[in-house]
């Protein structure tokens, strides 16, 4: 729930300071920025959707087919459940961020259309800069995600294989 207002924080302070500082830019300059947001969106849900899928099959097969598979036991560890967890939650801030970029690109083209947004074109383009800074952070937060649990995860790694090694010399 803070995630969401810090989100909607940055939406409103940044749609404020652009207003106050008057920022002025071309389309083509936030369709490239959302372009890259777009990208980036893309490989980190296609990457843990990948590791998910390898880490943790039968979390995904409960997704697929909830009747069929038992429920995946996470009572070992709590660190594999909070992994999953950070996972799951970048994939799904990925995928918010890749509908939110299509609602502002179908945006573009439905809008000029209408007189009022004509009259407050300029209220419009900074309120869009805000909602490309939030969808910049949200994303950020998604990447921020991935690294720290790749991050765990090697430490996992590197903390198992050192115990084994140990076993075996003792």
């Amino acid at each position: 729930m803070m995630r969401i207002i810090v989100f909607l924080g940055t939406l409103a302070a940044a749609s404020a300071a652009a207003w106050l500082v008057n920022i002025k830019y071309q389309y083509a300059d936030l369709k490239a920025f959302l372009d890259v947001l777009l990208n980036v969106s893309g490989v980190v849900f296609t990457l843990m959707g990948i590791w998910i899928a390898f880490l943790y099959p039968n979390a995904l097969a409960r997704i697929v087919g909830p009747s069929s598979v038992i429920t995946v036991d996470f009572s070992e560890g709590k660190e594999e459940y909070v992994r999953l967890t950070a996972i799951v939650g970048s994939v799904l801030k990925s995928a918010f961020v890749v509908l939110l970029i299509m609602a502002l690109n179908l945006a573009r083209v439905i809008f000029p259309a209408i007189p009022i947004v004509v009259e407050n074109l300029i209220l419009i383009k900074q309120l869009a800069l805000g909602f490309a800074c939030m969808l910049f952070l949200i994303q950020s937060d998604a990447v921020m995600e991935v690294i720290l649990a790749n991050v765990k995860f090697l430490n996992d790694l590197h903390t198992k294989r050192a115990s084994r090694q140990a076993e075996d010399e003792y």
